[in-house]
């Protein structure tokens, strides 16, 4: 014969399940309302570290990252996430520390556009190779995007076999065809068979060697990742035709998932 549960006990169970229940509710309500009271979920967005001139080009020291609820932004305001767009991009106006970026603050008509010289900041150096077929990405490629650039050709003359090596990474592009505007994410994709890139001049010097004989191709990048990998290695036809080179290759691959 089945033992009952005391009508008691169950009553406990159940007042326990209704107060964990009803604590669950109110930390969703506590929680929605200081959202709502707050604005909203934090959203990052550009400010300026100091005081900056009209006319002067945007560097990254200029430039950090601060939270406003997200209620409070506006749609003119520039986003921590664009960061690479304005780099190089001169302001309208004279700025103070600790102001909000928006793009109304930045000089972006088709007159400033056309001189490319504005945009690149002292010290650098803006240098334009083909877009080949092999790293068109089928014309998407914008102003403020971020590429590596890898170098594939023969160590000698008698070698038929060719060697492809990292060259550069996280390299700006400041232009594409003739299109320099880094503005917003629904203008009109540019096209052009030239690539214009934000070098120093020894990466301006490497690339110009490199280019001698060999061929250069661009790999697309997330535009947040800076990060430089040291001693990538080079890779030869072994890594192409034997299986176990591919293989390990292969597990290097990033399993991240981009949403």
């Amino acid at each position: 014969m089945t033992e009952k549960t005391p009508p008691n006990r169950v009553a406990l169970v159940s007042a326990l399940a209704v107060a964990a229940l009803g604590s669950l509710l109110l930390a969703i309500y506590i929680r929605q309302f200081q959202l709502t009271a707050s604005g909203g979920e934090p959203v990052l967005l550009l400010s300026l570290r100091k005081n900056v001139h009209a006319g002067e080009p945007l560097t990254e020291e200029m430039m950090i990252a601060h939270e406003v609820p997200e209620s409070y932004v506006e749609s003119r305001q520039i986003l921590a996430s664009e960061l690479p767009r304005v780099l190089g991009v001169r302001t309208a106006i004279e700025l103070e520390a600790n102001h909000t970026l928006a793009w109304t603050d930045l000089i972006t008509t088709p007159r400033e556009r056309q001189s490319l010289s504005s945009r690149i900041p002292r010290g650098m150096r803006a240098m334009s190779i083909e877009r080949s077929g092999q790293s068109a990405f089928g014309e998407l490629l914008r102003p403020g995007d971020r590429v590596d650039l890898l170098l594939t050709k023969t160590k000698a003359l008698a070698d038929s076999n060719a060697v492809t090596v990292p060259l550069l990474q996280s390299i700006l592009v400041l232009a594409v065809g003739n299109s320099m505007r880094a503005a917003y994410l629904d203008d009109p994709l540019p096209g052009g068979g030239f690539v214009t890139l934000l070098l120093t001049v020894d990466q301006a010097s490497l690339l110009a060697h490199a280019r001698r004989g060999g061929e250069v191709s661009l790999v697309l990048r997330n535009e947040a990742d800076l990060e430089i990998n040291e001693g990538l290695p080079e890779t030869d036809d072994s890594h192409v035709f034997e299986q176990e080179q591919r293989a390990r290759r292969q597990r290097r691959a990033p399993i991240e998932r981009v949403d």
